[in-house]
């Protein structure tokens, strides 16, 4: 299993708490940077959201796992699309 952003693999469970709410659709950089910013989750039942990659608390066994417990701390999260974040290009 992969433990950092940049070695996660398409497809990884996300997980707040015990919740599981979502599967990894993609990093993306900010400018020419390697780093993940961005982790594109298709989060069950809301689609592909941008979430930052400062809201990742640990890869485990299970996954990704977000730094809130409770899913609704992420209700304003951003539904992804690339024309909405113009500066940002796909790591994986």
């Amino acid at each position: 299993m992969a433990r950092t952003l940049e070695t996660l693999e398409l497809g990884t469970s996300v997980f707040c708490g015990d919740a599981r709410v979502g599967a990894v659709r993609g990093l993306y950089a900010e400018g020419h940077a390697r780093a993940v910013e961005w982790v594109i989750v298709e989060w069950d039942r809301r689609g592909e959201l941008a979430v930052p990659a400062t809201e990742v608390e640990d890869i485990d066994d299970r996954g990704v796992i977000l730094m809130h417990e409770e899913a609704h701390f992420y209700d304003d999260l951003m539904n992804f699309s690339e024309d909405h974040f113009p500066t940002v290009h796909k790591l994986a």
